[in-house]
């Protein structure tokens, strides 16, 4: 006979999670594989973003924001 015992799920919901973002932010999509799918990058910043920002570009292999154009990458 199976067992019928109910399952008890935890979710938790982000109150306004839009409301943490901000223009200045960035934001990175990465897929379960670790591939760099898309990226945001606020427009003001493209010409010279944060030192951090550049360390993060060089793990995926980006050395120019500029050559990536407006696309998502595989």
């Amino acid at each position: 006979m199976p067992d019928n015992q109910a399952t008890n799920l935890i979710v938790e919901e982000l109150e306004d999670e839009e409301d943490e973002y901000c223009s200045d932010d960035f934001g990175f999509i990465v897929g379960p594989d670790g591939e760099l799918k898309s990226m945001m990058i606020p427009e003001h910043l493209m010409e010279d973003p944060p030192e951090e920002i550049k360390q993060i570009l060089q793990v995926f292999g980006i050395q120019d924001i500029f050559s990536i154009g407006q696309r998502t990458i595989h």
